[in-house]
């Protein structure tokens, strides 16, 4: 080469700028949203707020005017409140005693803590209702007289629903907070009980108030636990289901909708606004060294956490146990027999042909959770790489777009796709439409453990990417995609989980054709069904605990940790 010579790198001849095609993906996404998010709540709204063409506001004065229907949101409250208090305790002593003393166990039981999130919200209301319902195994057979049916059962089911999102928040917390604060205390002479209540508990209220927050917006938008197990006891969420399924009131059902999002709104606000003063006040110096803790502490938190984890054992034990057994219940005083009644094996219950179903709804379920899985997680992970590391003009707004679903309660999202795609022939009781909602609805989390992947990528990587020639999408499937394997799979198998579950945001979008596992466990309940409803729920939940290990083992093998 001469010395005047220069070496020059020829630029790469691409269709498109990068940042071109970072506008295009910003405005592919943002229409979808805008499309399947923006537009089914807009008709809520008109829905709400038309009567006969004119803007006014008859729907909310029938509403509040009506005594039964207007209880609803009072019940949603007290229902939502009780739940709140006791779960974030609950959760709180749990987590404490897995973070912060050395109990034995601890790996069985988070592992335990986190069935209910891998089983319909139906599950334990089921369990409850098996154990103290009308034809209950402790209410005949032990002869304890408990109306499980209404508040009670709702609020009991609702803690075991919420308690491991709760968990896992306090978990975070506890583990993250310097325990050096509590050593310090101790050393200046404060006593156990002091070193609780004045360091402990202020160092991890902002924690308690974010898992508090969720533990509210989770209550008060369930429909699964409440319609199950409600009675003639109206929440907001079965009120609108009755209104809309029962008397094709359309428009109160969008009214009550409107009336759920203040609350669940509110309290996703909330719990955004403690999340991110939590994440402020996590020392980077916290130390995971743990002293020895006392007999007392380890038998006292001992107790508590086996107690509540072996609670949570006995609902699944409840449900699977009820599937199998040939008739569940008898008459009281024949204790004698509970043996003999409770080794009565049977599989019939889960022959669904003869309750007029077919065992094809969970084939359904599973394909539509695969479709769900593979799109959610890739339309996740290109949105949260263009929004984090790219940052084009509008980025900004998709994100707070992509954030809103969590917001936004399952049921009147589902009723505002009724209300917008009833027209749409390819949609409507279509299986797209479904898709389509869930990707939607479990959108958030999935965007949000995205971002925090690419926040972990260091910018000079995809930087030295594009210096070298390589465009948006070879630097984006070459680079930054193999550094995202781990975020990747998490979603896949988040999406997986949410859409087998997934209750609410769909139970007004199924059809005679297009049927889900789910659903057919709340329609073989209505119908009377409840060993089968059991069986149902059993197969679900054992299809998301098999497909969970087989996630946790391969990549597990492979240095990929998996949620």
């Amino acid at each position: 080469m001469r010395e005047n010579e220069t070496l020059t790198v020829k630029p790469v001849k691409t269709l498109l700028p990068d940042q071109a095609t970072a506008y295009i993906i910003v405005g592919v996404i943002s229409l979808y949203f805008i499309a399947f998010l923006l537009l089914p709540l807009a008709h809520i709204l008109k829905t709400s707020f038309v009567t006969e063409g004119r803007i006014n506001f008859q729907n909310y004065i029938e509403y509040f005017g009506k005594a039964r229907i207007r209880r609803s949101l009072y019940n949603s409250f007290y229902v939502a409140g009780v739940t709140t208090v006791i779960t974030t305790v609950m959760a709180f002593f749990v987590a404490y005693a897995m973070t912060r003393t050395t109990i034995r166990g601890k790996s069985f039981y988070k592992a335990v803590s986190s069935l209910p999130l891998m089983a319909p919200s139906v599950v334990q209301a089921l369990a409850l209702i098996a154990l103290f319902g009308r034809n209950g195994l402790v209410t005949n057979w032990l002869g304890v007289k408990w109306d499980i049916y209404g508040p009670t059962g709702i609020i009991i089911s609702e803690i075991f629903y919420c308690f491991p999102y709760a968990l896992l928040i306090l978990i975070t917390t506890l583990s993250a907070v310097d325990s050096r604060l509590n050593e310090a205390a101790e050393s200046l002479g404060a006593g156990p009980v002091k070193v609780f209540t004045k360091v402990t508990i202020p160092s991890a209220r902002f924690g308690i108030f974010s898992a508090a927050a969720l533990c509210f917006n989770l209550t008060i938008t369930d429909f699964g636990n409440p319609i199950v197990i409600g009675g003639d006891y109206n929440v907001l969420a079965t009120e609108i289901y009755t209104q809309v399924e029962g008397m094709q009131r359309f428009d109160l059902g969008a009214t009550i909708s409107v009336i759920l999002l203040v609350p669940a709104v509110l309290a996703f606000v909330l719990n955004n606004y403690f999340t991110k003063r939590n994440y402020s006040l996590i020392s980077g110096a916290a130390r995971p060294f743990l002293r020895p803790s006392t007999r007392t502490q380890r038998v006292v938190f001992s107790a508590i956490t086996i107690t509540i984890i072996g609670s949570i054992i006995i609902i699944f034990w409840a449900i699977f146990w009820t599937s199998i057994v040939d008739v569940w219940g008898g008459r009281a005083g024949e204790s004698k027999q509970i043996l003999k009644w409770l080794t009565s094996f049977s599989i019939r219950h889960y022959n669904f042909s003869h309750r007029g179903r077919s065992i094809s709804v969970v084939w359904t379920s599973f394909w539509i959770s695969v479709i769900v899985a593979f799109f959610g997680a890739w339309l996740t992970l290109i949105a949260g790489y263009v929004v984090e590391k790219r940052k084009p003009a509008g980025s900004q707004v998709l994100y707070l777009i992509t954030v809103l679903p969590a917001a936004i309660p399952g049921l009147v999202l589902g009723l505002g796709y009724i209300l917008a795609f009833v027209r749409v022939n390819w949609l409507y009781y279509k299986a797209s439409i479904i898709i389509l909602n869930i990707i939607v609805a479990n959108f958030t989390l999935g965007m949000l453990s995205t971002m925090t992947n690419m926040k972990n990528i260091d910018k000079s990587i995809d930087e030295a990417s594009t210096s070298l020639g390589a465009d948006l999408p070879k630097s984006f499937f070459r680079v930054i995609f193999p550094l995202s394997r781990i975020s990747f799979w998490n979603n896949i198998l988040f999406f997986f989980e949410r859409s087998m579950v997934t209750i609410s945001a769909v139970i007004f979008l199924v059809s005679p054709k297009i049927q889900l596992a789910s659903i057919s466990i709340i329609h073989l309940i209505d119908d009377g069904f409840m060993e089968s409803a059991c069986a149902m729920s059993t197969i679900v939940v054992a299809i998301v605990v098999c497909v969970h290990i087989i996630f946790l083992s391969i990549f597990r093998k492979k240095g990929i940790r998996v949620m």
